[in-house]
């Protein structure tokens, strides 16, 4: 009883560390390098676009009967379809209907084509020296699909060798090591960056257009404009740390 209750409670102090950063920068680099190294990850599983519909709009009907907004529990600003149907019923005027109809399916198309409704979560836990070699991983809980776990698994080694070390006294490294804990997120997302379009797409993008398949969105921070693209799913992953022992 005694070493459960010092599990848990070393577990509490493991995520708090995080949650409050007391934790070192290198930890930031070891996240990018986790998801560098899986960048050209693979389709796990053939997508099913119509799948991945009905998924999101049940997911958004669960959340709307549990707190009375289709994002969940927290209070969602008005979306530009909203506020646009509520100008339209204040004025009396519904000209404005078809392109709130329009923006409304763009608004649609942005959640299921970032894969949010479908993903795969694997949680692993690494051990490294105090040099940020790797000395062990193991998955602790798994996604649920044994190729994705086994594939993140085998991109740690490789993606933590070039790190190097971390700085001398970095918070969360000890003299025995690092222990870690962390959650990486994998999804079939169908965008891309509108730059990579090539002029044989030309058709595509005036096809998207007239229908308004093309709707994206702007990265304020890159600059960068991504568009939707259903006819090439990709698979991003992300990494999230959960725990420094």
């Amino acid at each position: 009883m005694t070493a459960r209750v010092n599990e848990m409670v070393t577990g509490q102090q493991a995520a708090l560390r995080v949650a409050n950063g007391l934790i070192d920068p290198y930890f930031s680099r070891v996240r990018e390098a986790l998801e560098q190294g899986l960048e050209d990850a693979p389709l796990f599983s053939k997508p099913k676009l119509l799948h991945q519909a009905a998924t999101s709009w049940a997911s958004q009907a669960k959340n709307f009967g549990a707190s009375g907004n289709p994002g969940g529990s927290a209070p969602l600003a008005p979306t530009s379809s909203e506020q646009l149907l509520a100008l339209q019923n204040r004025a009396g005027d519904e000209s404005m209907e078809r392109l709130r109809g329009l923006d409304q399916a763009g608004d649609e198309l942005r959640k299921l084509a970032d894969g949010s409704s479908s993903k795969l979560v694997v949680t692993l836990e690494l051990w490294q020296d105090a040099d940020g070699t790797l000395r062990d991983k193991k998955v602790v809980t798994p996604s649920g699909n044994p190729s994705y776990d086994t594939y993140v698994l085998n991109t740690v080694s490789g993606s933590l060798a070039k790190l190097g070390a971390p700085a001398e006294g970095a918070r969360g490294v000890s003299a025995e090591g690092i222990h870690t804990r962390w959650a990486v997120e994998g999804r079939v997302v169908y965008t891309i960056k509108l730059k990579k379009l090539q002029g044989k797409d030309s058709l595509y993008i005036a096809g998207a257009l007239a229908t308004g398949l093309l709707a994206g969105r702007f990265d304020e921070t890159t600059g960068e404009i991504e568009v939707i693209d259903l006819r090439n799913p990709r698979f991003v992953c992300q990494a999230k740390l959960l725990r420094v022992y």
